[in-house]
């Protein structure tokens, strides 16, 4: 009988693009996912791996166990979840995925609820950007997530998934308290036309809408600087280095001498939302979770 585990290590490796990022991906050594692999290897009697310069991809042998292995893994998720279904006390361990504001603004309220509704459930959570998030769901790395995306940038969430709005996050600008539009009640992005900027990373669902905001006006904006972290673009910020564009959502006390304001023309908006498999519709530990979530944010 096929190993399930090696199964599991041989479909990271494919949506991972390399050994070592399957490894870090499933929380084991690049030496136990290869091991996981030469066990296939061994009851398949055919190569599962060839290398294509640093990385590898799987051979067509290889693609086609992931593809099928991917939908049995689903089968057998509702299976376990049928088996437990009536079981009354929530154990075990729940992976929550999340990105950075939402592991502070949702995630942290949502833990300390779980602790008193469901103390015997350990939950685990990684920090992921949306886009690599529904990949981690869809292949089983996450047990839920809390994604997001902007009013005009739609995430692409596959059939095989569901989803629910928890609520719409903004963004403001911030500025230095001495900038020459800090008085104003709001801005438009042509008011910052020649301002330097901090944003995401490139390829970010954050930087690709800062970069589409000015685009809807025909223009770009001047990001010099990079950094995932939003403490950092608030230091920038503060020390008169840059302007940046900050969501609401899990954002920390501002400096005296930062300032908040709102965007018009367009207003930046994203929805937050959580993402399951729809195999674990059943599952009373991903129902639990859901559940506390959606008392935290009731209006949705």
């Amino acid at each position: 009988m096929i190993d399930l585990g090696a199964l599991r290590s041989l479909i990271a490796v494919r949506d991972h693009g390399s050994i070592v990022r399957a490894a870090a991906a499933l929380d084991f050594t690049p030496s136990a996912i290869s091991q996981q692999i030469k066990k296939l290897e061994r009851q398949s009697r055919s190569p599962m791996l060839e290398r294509v310069g640093r990385g590898v991809i799987l051979t067509e042998r290889g693609r086609l166990l992931a593809e099928r292995g991917s939908m049995l893994l689903a089968d057998l998720e509702q299976v376990e979840n049928l088996a437990v279904g009536g079981a009354e006390e929530l154990r075990g361990t729940f992976r929550i995925a999340a990105f950075s504001t939402a592991s502070r603004g949702i995630v942290a309220p949502l833990l300390a609820r779980l602790r008193t509704s469901a103390p015997d459930l350990e939950i685990t959570v990684v920090e992921s950007d949306p886009r690599e998030t529904v990949t981690l769901v869809e292949r089983g790395g996450a047990d839920l997530a809390i994604v997001h995306d902007w009013n005009t940038i739609p995430l692409d969430v596959p059939v095989t998934l569901e989803r629910h709005l928890l609520l719409v996050d903004e963004a403001d600008v911030l500025l230095p308290w001495d900038h020459r539009l800090s008085l104003r009640e709001s801005v438009a992005p042509m008011d910052l036309l020649h301002e330097r900027w901090v944003s995401t990373a490139a390829g970010t669902i954050c930087h690709e809408w800062l970069v589409h905001m000015f685009a809807m006006h025909g223009a770009r904006p001047d990001i010099r600087y990079f950094d995932g972290s939003y403490s950092t673009h608030i230091a920038m910020v503060e020390h008169g280095a840059a302007v940046a564009l900050v969501p609401r959502l899990g954002r920390e006390m501002l400096p005296p001498h930062v300032r908040a304001l709102p965007v018009v023309d367009p207003t930046p908006q994203r929805r937050v939302s959580s993402l399951w498999r729809t195999a674990s519709q059943d599952n009373p530990a991903r129902q639990h979770v859901q559940r506390e979530l959606e008392r935290l944010h009731p209006a949705s």
